[in-house]
């Protein structure tokens, strides 16, 4: 008990921890702030409507027959884009989703008759119309698809943002300090106090975990906080989108259904980095080669899966695949790869049977150690 109160201390009074706290502070701050007014259906129009001005007066001094009928469709679009952004800034967002899928139904069927379908535009015109007949469905007040400001979307933004880079790199400085510490000159410290290697591995690991959840929790918590006071709680009915195999476009579900398999991955994600710069840390014994090998190994492996074919087939088995639960819950990481093996009760299986398999091993060299140490040198 002394010593994980001890290992405790170690980590929270550490100059490096303070600097990890105001990294998340800042992160979440600045990003918030980005978001503002970012990609909603207001700032999208007037965008439009300012594009569609400009390409109007290049084409005025074509008097052609083909240019004043692509005139005349560029005013269309103006006058249905000035219409969606009056109705969006008056809030009076039932008539402004109407406009909305309104004005995307028209651009499908220019689409449509076009002599070269875009797939990828028509997709996205029908995620849009399935976006907006949920808000309007639910009567809900529009915020950004892709820059949310309130309260609970923010709070599942900013997971998604920084849970496969920013949050294991904070982890793998700060517990591969802790961890590494412990050894001073290849000789491990922990030897010289009366605690077993059980006592000492479930010690170490326990404070891991319980520090690193408290810091997950404040960084949620936080974001949940700060963009409440700006711009509201929001609603657990609000759309996120839903990425299905059976469909070339992403759907949209209520995020509150998403929200408990979200944590339940970020939670074991979190005491997988812990439990491997752990074992990294005993087996390297050194600071530098720990975290060199931990940021490679972990975020590396995170980064590059959805682009390696080889990973994208059989990147289900790595835990580092679900670091991301945002990406594996919602179907973005299975839509990418290709692969439906990335999901949520298979995320929950891989990280549950490595971190088990990581503790094991870590057992095993210390109680390899132990008894290396233990056995009489022959003079």
């Amino acid at each position: 008990m002394y010593y994980s109160l001890f290992l405790f201390k170690k980590v929270i009074k550490s100059k490096l921890f303070v600097i990890s706290i105001v990294i998340l502070i800042t992160a979440c701050l600045a990003l918030n702030l980005r978001n503002q007014n970012d990609q909603t259906l207001a700032n999208n129009a007037k965008n439009q409507m300012q594009f569609d001005t400009q390409q109007i007066k290049r084409s005025a001094p074509d008097k052609s027959k083909d240019s004043q009928e692509n005139i005349a469709l560029t005013k269309d679009d103006r006058q249905m884009n000035y219409q969606i952004h009056k109705l969006a800034v008056a809030q009076k967002w039932r008539r402004a989703y109407h406009a909305q899928i309104k004005y995307n139904n028209w651009q499908l069927k220019a689409e449509s008759n076009g002599k070269v379908i875009d797939r990828s535009v028509v997709n996205f015109l029908m995620s849009e119309v399935y976006r907006c007949q949920y808000l309007l469905k639910h009567n809900l007040p529009e915020q950004s698809r892709t820059s949310p400001t309130k309260g609970i979307t923010f709070s599942i933004f900013i997971d998604h943002i920084i849970s496969s880079i920013l949050i294991p790199l904070l982890l793998i400085f700060n517990f591969g300090l802790l961890y590494t510490k412990r050894y001073g000159n290849g000789v491990d410290k922990e030897r010289l106090i009366p605690i077993s290697n059980t006592s000492s591995l479930f010690q170490n690991l326990s404070i891991g975990y319980a520090i690193s959840l408290l810091l997950i929790i404040g960084t949620i918590g936080l974001s949940f906080v700060l963009s409440s006071s700006f711009a509201g709680v929001g609603s657990w009915k609000y759309p996120i989108a839903y990425y299905s195999p059976k469909m070339p476009f992403n759907i949209y579900v209520s995020q509150g259904s998403l929200i408990v398999p979200i944590l339940v991955l970020r939670i074991l994600s979190t005491c997988f980095v812990v439990t491997f710069v752990y074992l990294i840390s005993v087996v390297t014994k050194q600071l530098l080669p720990a975290i060199l090998i931990s940021i490679i190994t972990l975020i590396g492996s995170n980064l590059v899966t959805p682009y390696l074919k080889i990973l994208a087939k059989s990147g289900q088995f790595l835990p580092t695949s679900y670091f991301n639960g945002v990406n594996v819950v919602s179907g973005q990481l299975a839509h990418q790869t290709r692969n439906i093996q990335f999901n949520y009760i298979h995320g929950v299986e891989t990280l549950v049977i490595w971190i088990i398999f990581i503790i094991i091993a870590s057992y095993a060299i210390l109680i390899f150690r132990q008894h290396y140490y233990n056995v009489p040198k022959k003079s």
